[in-house]
């Protein structure tokens, strides 16, 4: 097979910056196969990513020097790579460019100039391919995670691209939608289209992946098979999550009440609710992206109120949302995290317990998704709020950040009531307490994940996986 992407000495350095985060890369990337990405947080994989879509440097300043030949053609355009690279970006909001599905799908095609009679041939015929009539017409806005990605993939293929990009897609996907993704790449893989994934989460894509490329110390490292890479020593997410070793652990009980739900409706997506969440506790709510978690995490936290039932919290709890972007205002790291405590010392400690020192006095836009993360992550330690609320917490961190998220949570739940919306199994085996399985605006179960009650929690994930394949 064909080179569809080369790199020769690619180096990469943004503007006004005086380290590249990229120093003479090479790699060729074959038609057909998938390319898994990987690297620790802040390595450069958008970058990378933005460099081969042609962001960087038209749309993001910096110098690249050395060649990428796509196609075996360089010095590409913005416009002429679009006509063979479809892109499903990290934070989708960039994505979309209006606010309802059905003009997002068309979008593309009405400013290529494709005639009405192929622009509906095409949407009929991604629309039954795919199953996704019951996105039509709707406000994108009102659309869960995954079926926002999934607007997002479709908006890219319809343009029937050679090579499609994605940036960390697993990142705020339930289990059954990440598997989902999996059965999605395997399906284009088959058509013969290369396909790049940037992502820390790998379990979805065990078994596909023909190519790695490993971010590290500003270049890359090219493995020829996934083999090669899970064996390589680098510290890699869990690739088989179920049998992943995950060692004993003693799950915290308390008695100490700090957040109690009794009845509690909103909008027909929460119905009769009861939840307690206690201080000393780590509870995690799991389910399908759309079952409610959000909404339950808006309610404890006092953004909307209930139609009916009682809500009782200890204080104002402190909601630390999943779009990190919504969230942070500060001139730089070391100024937001002043907004909530004044103290410098400690603020400075906990940037460092967190491996952010170094970036204390960078503006919190210009940091990778994942050191975004674990600024919020930052915020809530220093903050004195009595309840946390945190959104998918774990959003594009290696395992090592994640790991360090885990040790700040373990250090503050003595004095708080920690509540995670998360879908990330691994995190879940090792942080939570409790497990919430919310499921159609109810709570299906709960239940301290004791060593008897883990395969409780595998059978929460194996459902669902099966919701998707309904």
């Amino acid at each position: 097979m064909s080179s569809v992407i080369e790199a020769k000495d690619l180096s990469f350095i943004y503007e006004g910056e005086k380290m590249p985060v990229l120093r003479d890369v090479n790699f060729k990337l074959t038609e057909g196969n998938i390319v898994f990405i990987s690297g620790l947080s802040g390595s450069g994989k958008s970058t990378l990513l933005n460099i081969i879509n042609g962001l960087i440097p038209e749309v993001i300043e910096g110098k690249v020097s050395g060649e990428l030949l796509i196609d075996g053609k360089s010095n590409l355009n913005m416009v002429e790579r679009s006509h063979i690279i479809g892109n499903v970006f990290q934070n989708l909001r960039s994505q979309f460019f209006t606010t309802d599905t059905t003009a997002e799908l068309v979008f593309a095609m009405e400013n290529f100039g494709i005639t009405k009679e192929e622009m509906e041939k095409r949407l009929g015929d991604i629309t039954d391919k795919y199953n996704i009539r019951y996105l039509l017409n709707r406000n994108i806005f009102e659309l869960s995670s995954g079926e926002r990605q999934m607007l997002a993939l479709i908006s890219a293929l319809i343009m029937d691209p050679r090579i499609v990009i994605f940036d960390e897609p697993s990142a705020n996907l339930d289990y059954g939608n990440a598997m989902r993704l999996r059965r999605q790449l395997a399906e284009l893989k088959r058509e013969g289209i290369t396909v790049v994934v940037a992502d820390h989460r790998c379990f979805y894509l065990r078994g596909l992946i023909d190519t790695v490329l490993l971010l590290n110390d500003n270049t890359v490292t090219e493995y020829d098979s996934e083999e090669a890479y899970f064996n390589s020593g680098y510290v890699a997410r869990a690739v088989d999550l179920f049998e992943e070793d995950y060692g004993e652990r003693i799950i915290a009980r308390s008695n100490s009440i700090d957040v109690m739900l009794e009845k509690v409706s909103h909008k027909g997506i929460l119905t009769n609710v009861d939840a307690e969440f206690r201080r000393g506790e780590i509870s995690t709510i799991i389910g399908v992206n759309g079952a409610g978690k959000t909404t339950l995490a808006r309610l404890i936290s006092r953004v909307v109120k209930p139609d009916s039932g009682n809500i009782e919290v200890e204080r104002q709890a402190l909601y630390i949302m999943q779009d990190a972007d919504y969230q942070l205002f500060g001139a730089s790291c070391l100024k937001e995290l002043e907004i909530s405590n004044m103290d410098k010392e400690i603020n400075l400690n906990v940037l460092e317990e967190l491996s952010l020192y170094d970036c204390r006095d960078a503006h919190p836009h210009s940091l990778s998704g994942g050191q975004k993360q674990r600024l919020q992550m930052a915020i809530s330690k220093v903050s004195d709020n009595r309840v946390i609320v945190l959104d998918e917490p774990t959003s594009g961190l290696d395992k090592n950040s994640m790991y360090n998220v885990i040790r700040l949570l373990e250090s503050m739940k003595q004095n708080h009531a920690i509540i995670i919306i998360s879908h990330d199994y691994e995190f879940i085996r090792n942080v939570a307490d409790k497990v919430m399985y919310l499921t159609d605006g109810c709570v299906q179960e709960s239940f301290y994940l004791d060593e008897e009650n883990i395969e409780r929690l595998n059978k929460a994930f194996e459902k669902m996986e099966v919701f998707y394949e309904q």
